[in-house]
């Protein structure tokens, strides 16, 4: 494997011709910027509802929890499903890695707040599938749940040709977990000097395919065929590895290894799973005020695919550190204390930056980068 760094990353980038104008995610159809206005309006429609429910406020941005009956172990639930990485899957064939990938990225966005999964539901709408495609979806779904240790509750599939393509699909799920006593994460207790620690990602997860996809040229206007061909090609810096195999690597859940903290009676401070937005945008989320994460992009290799993508894409080192998860998976915070008993090598956890206080009103310092 060729190993990549944020600081090669960025000197292959210049080594590049000039582009006429660099690649982004807004260029190939996913505006950030007219997202985070969009959420804030619906954030606001949202809250409309929890006017006199026992609504419980969570970290993470992802997953909500409610007290039912005022329990003492209150109920959280989540949504998320595959997005368009499901073509790739189509392309490649790989339908029951779409069912690990929608567990997966459910249960991480879930265990962040602290809570236990529990039960999963899944949501599966296409048109004209071929043959078992339905079922190797469903068996990625199960085989996830039951790693996990999670029930696969129930579930819906729609046919709907009027809505979809002939061949595509979309895959979504719900995630539902119980927040049991002290087990709730805080971030408020987030403090200068504690220590940042992550798993890596090993690849895209399920989050910046667009551009990826426009950046590789896949789908689009091309043909399926000439998709698939460039899918089955194994470029030097992938070493050995094909374009579609690293594509639809699957999305890992980092639940074994959080529980595995847990267990050891490590105090989990804050954490995030890195998902849209990049690392900025999720760890960012949960950082309190006049502090900041100051990560390190050295500490690390960055899978591969990252550096294909960019180069084939002439895409800035900003915008993709802006985009993809750069090979963090989920990121925890601990104090110094806790972090001299975590089992490094049993968990495959490693440090990847640290806490400061600061005056700026960034929230996430990526070493030699743009913020």
């Amino acid at each position: 494997m060729i190993a990549l760094t944020a600081r090669s990353l960025a000197e292959k980038m210049s080594a590049l011709p000039e582009a006429s104008e660099p690649l982004t995610y807004a260029a190939s159809g996913v505006d950030l910027e007219a997202d985070a206005v969009r959420i804030k309006d619906i954030v606001t429609q949202v809250k409309r509802t929890h006017q006199g429910q026992p609504v419980i406020p969570l970290p993470g941005g992802f997953a909500g929890g409610i007290n039912v009956l005022e329990m003492e172990e209150p109920i959280v639930a989540c949504t998320d499903g595959v997005g368009t990485k499901t073509i790739l899957h189509s392309l490649c064939g790989t339908f029951e890695y779409a069912g690990r990938d929608v567990v997966a990225n459910n249960i991480n966005d879930l265990i962040v707040t602290g809570a236990t999964p529990t039960a999963f539901l899944d949501y599966l709408a296409m048109s004209d599938l071929p043959e078992g495609a339905v079922v190797d979806v469903v068996r990625g779904v199960a085989t996830a749940c039951i790693e996990d240790g999670i029930a696969l509750i129930s579930g819906e599939t729609a046919e709907m040709p009027d809505i979809y393509a002939s061949g595509h699909f979309d895959l979504a799920g719900t995630a539902l977990g119980v927040l049991r006593r002290g087990d709730r994460i805080d971030p408020a207790e987030i403090c200068a000097g504690d220590i940042v620690i992550s798993l890596s990602s090993g690849g895209l997860m399920t989050n910046g395919y667009s551009l990826a996809r426009a950046a590789l040229g896949i789908g689009g206007d091309d043909s399926e065929g000439e998709s698939r061909q460039l899918l089955e090609t194994r470029p030097i810096e992938l070493s050995g590895e094909s374009v579609g195999e690293a594509l639809t690597r699957p999305h890992p859940s980092f639940w074994k290894q959080v529980d595995r903290l847990r267990k050891d009676e490590i105090r989990l401070k804050g954490m995030a799973h890195i998902t849209g937005g990049g690392i900025a945008g999720n760890l960012g989320r949960i950082i309190p005020d006049h502090l900041s994460a100051d990560i390190d992009p050295g500490t690390w290799v960055i899978p591969p695919i990252f550096g294909l993508v960019q180069e084939r894409g002439s895409i800035q080192t900003e915008e993709m550190f802006r985009v993809f998860n750069m090979g963090l998976g989920i990121i925890c915070i601990l104090s110094p204390e806790d972090f001299e008993n975590v089992a490094l090598k049993e968990t495959g956890f490693f440090q990847v930056g640290e806490i400061s206080r600061t005056d700026s009103s960034s929230r996430v310092n990526l070493k030699g980068l743009a913020n």
